[in-house]
């Protein structure tokens, strides 16, 4: 049977939370190993706030790139917040604590890592933002496995290489930086053979048409928007 433990992340959005903490990646495989056998069996379920959106029609209008895509391949990481400097309180919550207790707050940030699989995403068709067809982009979401242990959000469906086209409604952080879903269960789509867009969860929206209608709706919905 295996092990479970729960961590509670509290974010607007996944990438949005690590850019505001102060966050460095340190990569790793599923494959890695090292971990241990106790530790192999083990899975660590996150349970992450997101926005939440009304229609299908906020979510594109909340999305920085809308876009039609397929994955080429994905790394794991390990999130760990940068080294706090300085002495105020209010800026590093390290200052004033001993050599000792910030040992063991580096401890615990490494027992309880922040764990997110980027996938490599050949753009396919662009329906919104600054992107175009033939761009790799890289998309971040919470969970992976990282040496020998599962991290999960249970409202996360991790992309899939092989898998069908993908549409993506996605938030930006940045030059360099991932990409990440608006909402992880109301911004991710499936594209049917027959170019029909189909929510890859049941709690996504229904009525996203053909991926041709969509195109329309997005540019509809965001040609107006500042950039």
């Amino acid at each position: 049977m295996m092990a479970r433990r729960h961590m509670l992340i509290t974010a607007t959005a996944v990438a949005a939370a690590f850019a505001a903490a102060g966050c460095s990646a340190d990569a790793g495989t599923g494959a890695a190993k090292g971990a241990g056998s106790a530790k192999a069996a083990e899975t660590v379920t996150y349970s992450a706030d997101y926005p939440d959106y009304a229609s299908l029609d906020e979510v594109i209008k909340k999305s920085d790139v809308v876009v039609e895509g397929t994955v080429l391949g994905s790394r794991v990481e390990r999130m760990l917040p940068d080294a706090p400097a300085g002495d105020n309180p209010a800026t590093n919550p390290q200052a004033g604590l001993t050599p000792a207790e910030k040992k063991q707050a580096k401890e615990a940030d490494e027992e309880n890592p922040v764990v997110v699989t980027v996938s490599r995403v050949k753009v396919t068709r662009a329906l919104a933002g600054h992107v175009a067809a033939g761009d790799v982009i890289e998309v971040s979401q919470l969970g992976g496995t990282y040496k020998g242990v599962k991290y999960q959000d249970s409202g996360t469906t991790l992309l899939a290489k092989g898998g069908p086209k993908y549409v993506l409604m996605l938030a930006a952080h940045g030059r360099g930086k991932p990409y990440d879903l608006v909402n992880p269960v109301q911004a991710l789509y499936g594209v049917k053979q027959d170019g029909k867009v189909e929510a890859v969860s049941a709690s996504g929206f229904d009525g996203a048409g053909r991926i041709g209608q969509l195109a329309d709706r997005a540019q509809r919905l965001t040609k107006n928007r500042a950039r």
